[in-house]
């Protein structure tokens, strides 16, 4: 999804009521990111283009600033969620 000009991955579910903000992980182009953090920078492709969502930068964005999908991310929900449980438990 976009958040005006910036690319976030949509973390939280639709839990069927209306919330003001949504959980959010920022998403950038490899080439503008350093070293990945095994576990909290997870490495996916948005239309051939390698990006990274950067777990460990989560954030809570108002629902109405939140654009249009531009790409599913389902592919990676179990790093998705491994990543929330070791920033929450530490495992």
């Amino acid at each position: 999804m976009r958040d005006g000009n910036e690319i976030v991955c949509r973390v939280q579910t639709d839990l069927g009521i209306e919330t003001p903000y949504i959980l959010c992980a920022p998403v950038l182009l490899s080439s503008e990111w350093g070293a990945l953090i095994p576990k909290l920078h997870i490495p996916i492709h948005l239309d051939g283009v390698p990006h990274i969502i950067i777990m460990s930068q989560l954030i809570a964005i108002p629902g109405t600033q939140i654009g249009s999908v531009i790409g599913d991310a389902s592919a990676w929900r179990d790093e998705i969620v491994a990543a929330i449980d070791l920033l929450v438990s530490g495992f």
